[in-house]
């Protein structure tokens, strides 16, 4: 199959250094487009001084975020500001179509980043996105091999959709057994989250990759494990020796986490004996009046405004102080198992979905590898 660089059939423009002193959140002029707002493609942060209108943003633009995980996204979020750091990706040739380059860019800054030996923070250049090798089949199989993926990633999301109806009825089942829990607002006793566990911080062995602490019999939960299993969560992706454990954070099996980095304010409930790296905080000990799995449902009504707590201009982070702040209502204990009782109904069909759900992400890793292998 005949292939090209990719700076000689795209125009990449990079984004720019806007003041933070115009920033805002009340809506003022435009959204401004930031490393964390790729991936959500949505911003809450906005610009109201002077612009140039190169930097202007239109639905449908494909962004990819120059730091941390190269997320590429598409923009959906009306006009808006390219800030620094983001760039936006066009294809400027007729030999290469706009959404078989939106699928292919992902699977290729992937690439990028598992060849690459990062110390701290990961860093993408223009220049390597240039240099990337595209297959360049005829303008028609192209458009053939877009259409099939753009039909295999709808049936992921369907899936997905699903799983959030069930978070949502969830959610909603939480606050008709326990009313307003938000906060302090509150009928419940409450109490603040330091006194009702032992709060710990998740650590890695250093280097990162070193055989001494990394490939053995320990598993090491990532964000990918979380955002992947949902409430009960496996790791499967990473592992630590058994010296690699003793230097990361061990968690039991039916402890709670909570991702502080990445998937901000996600929690989750290990299934196993785990070690967790230091994107996650672990609830230890957590206090008997307190189920494991209220305490769960408690963090994820409230992610959206524990999120909110954090900081950080290129990824949202939350502290170990921030989240020993949190305020956790205490119902009573009867009233707890009846809520987990009834989740327990439900959970069934959330294991099935999100079962579908992942055996969809496998299908469709496995069209992309043929399709730009020129096999589909």
């Amino acid at each position: 199959m005949r292939t090209g660089q990719l700076g000689d059939h795209v125009e990449i423009l990079s984004g720019f250094a806007f003041k933070s002193d115009r920033f805002n959140d009340e809506g003022r002029g435009l959204p401004l487009v930031r490393i964390r707002d790729v991936k959500p493609a949505r911003s809450q942060t906005y610009f109201d001084g002077d612009y140039d209108a190169r930097f202007v943003l239109s639905d449908g633009d494909l962004l990819v975020g120059m730091d941390g995980e190269f997320n590429c996204a598409r923009w959906a979020g009306g006009p808006a500001l390219l800030n620094q750091r983001v760039c936006r990706v066009r294809s400027a040739s007729q030999q290469l179509d706009e959404q078989y380059l939106f699928w292919f860019l992902p699977k290729a800054l992937k690439d990028i980043e598992d060849r690459s030996n990062f110390v701290t923070v990961k860093h993408l250049s223009a220049k390597q996105i240039n240099e990337i090798e595209i297959p360049l089949p005829p303008l028609h199989q192209q458009k053939r091999i877009a259409a099939i993926l753009d039909q295999a990633d709808e049936l992921r999301r369907k899936r997905q959709r699903a799983i959030n109806r069930l978070n949502q009825l969830g959610q909603a089942i939480f606050h008709e057994t326990f009313g307003s829990i938000g906060g302090t607002d509150t009928a419940w006793t409450v109490k603040p989250l330091a006194d009702l566990c032992d709060l710990v911080r998740g650590s890695s062995p250093r280097p990162q990759g070193d055989p001494r602490y990394f490939g053995g019999p320990v598993p090491r939960l990532m964000i990918a494990d979380i955002t992947r299993d949902g409430m009960y969560v496996t790791p499967r992706i990473d592992s630590l020796t058994e010296e690699g454990a003793r230097r990361s954070r061990p968690m039991p099996a039916g402890g709670v986490v909570m991702a502080v980095s990445g998937a901000v304010g996600l929690p989750a409930i290990l299934s196993v004996d785990a070690c967790i790296h230091d994107g996650f905080v672990g609830f230890r000990d957590l206090h008997q009046s307190v189920l494991p799995e209220f305490f769960y449902w408690f963090l994820s009504v409230n992610r959206e405004q524990n999120k909110s707590q954090g900081t950080g201009a290129i990824w949202v982070n939350l502290t170990t102080d921030q989240v020993k702040r949190f305020s956790v209502p205490v119902p009573p204990v009867s009233l707890q198992e009846r809520f987990v009782k009834k989740m327990k109904e439900i959970a069934s069909q959330n294991d099935l979905q999100i079962f579908s759900l992942n055996k969809f992400d496998r299908l469709f890793a496995s069209l992309q590898h043929l399709a730009f292998q020129g096999e589909l």
